[in-house]
């Protein structure tokens, strides 16, 4: 019986951190899927930043 009851116990804090880590990284993959590059550099500098130039190659 009191296996039982040691097993409920250790049931519940594994699913909760399994539930929380599952939410954790689908919001996380959503923000990817959602967020382009060019769109977080420029919020954090303030100004468009040249990730590539295609002009250079082109010579």
């Amino acid at each position: 019986m009191s296996g039982e009851k040691k097993k409920v116990k250790l049931f519940r804090p594994v699913l909760a951190l399994v539930i929380g880590l599952l939410i954790m990284l689908i919001s996380f993959g959503t923000y990817m899927v959602h967020t382009s590059l060019e769109d977080v550099l420029e919020k954090e500098y303030g100004a468009p930043i040249v990730t590539h130039d295609l002009s250079s190659s082109q010579e």
